[in-house]
């Protein structure tokens, strides 16, 4: 089956060197069903080629983010991309199905994933599926460069989100640290000390609420919440970091990014 347009395909493989062959392979297949595949495998190679696309992407041009692994540098690299450009189409790629894997990549700002022992036919069916929503309104315009990470990524993969000094410090991947409020440090340390980092309204609210009894009124406390998770997320972006916290449809909110609590 062949694709019926010719988009390019930007495909960011970090740490994925003990995969080389077989990615390699599912590129030759792309390519063989009309697609150019662009693959980079550090962020030196990866930002730059991301800000072409978008500039592509300006131009009518159809351009898709593929994006292999689950390793914290993946999942920053979905975050950045879709701070940067809320329309352009990405997907993971992951070598087997995980539901956790699939999840933490959806939150992070993933529209859909592939998974390599399926079929190129079905990769090639979501890609075109994912290319024909898309919609550039004539209006928007993408401005700024994707900003490359501060620190090198090694071939690791224990490089994650911390939560440092006894929580009083959220440390990101690229080690930017955000030095947290009472409140702030309450919420991050009751959300990200879940199993699997998922908390409901009323878990948070009592953690920001250990001086003061919870909000009676539900309406009132879960606009409170709202403030401080809306706050905490903008004193991240003045520091140069995306915080990767999800709100769950009417039920909580989730870290959607591994992390650890030192």
């Amino acid at each position: 089956m062949l694709a019926q347009s010719a988009p390019t395909i930007i495909w960011y493989q970090p740490l994925q060197s003990a995969r080389s062959s077989v990615l390699q392979s599912r590129q030759g297949e792309l390519r063989t069903a009309g697609f150019e595949v662009i693959t980079c495998t550090e962020p030196r190679s990866f930002y730059p080629a991301a800000t072409k696309a978008f500039l592509s992407a300006r131009a009518q041009e159809p351009v898709l983010f593929m994006i292999s692994g689950l390793e914290s540098e993946s999942l920053a690299a979905i975050s950045r991309l879709r701070m940067h450009s809320g329309y352009l189409p990405i997907m993971i790629e992951l070598p087997a199905f995980n539901e956790e894997q699939a999840l933490h990549a959806l939150y992070s700002g993933a529209d859909d994933y592939c998974v390599n022992e399926t079929s190129t036919a079905l990769w090639v069916a979501k890609i075109e599926c994912l290319l024909r929503r898309v919609r550039l309104p004539q209006s928007q315009t993408e401005t700024y460069p994707v900003p490359t990470p501060t620190h090198p990524i090694t071939e690791s993969k224990t490089v994650q989100w911390s939560l440092t000094d006894d929580g009083w410090t959220l440390v990101s991947p690229e080690g930017l640290k955000l030095v947290l409020t009472t409140t702030e440090r309450q919420f991050l340390s009751t959300l990200c000390s879940q199993p699997d980092r998922r908390a409901s309204h009323d878990q948070l609210l009592e953690s920001i609420s250990e001086k003061n009894p919870p909000e009676s009124d539900a309406v009132s406390g879960h606009n409170r919440l709202g403030v401080v998770i809306s706050r905490l997320k903008r004193k991240a972006t003045s520091e140069g970091l995306t915080l990767p916290i999800r709100s769950i449809y009417k039920w909580g909110y989730m870290f959607g990014a591994p992390i650890q609590v030192l």
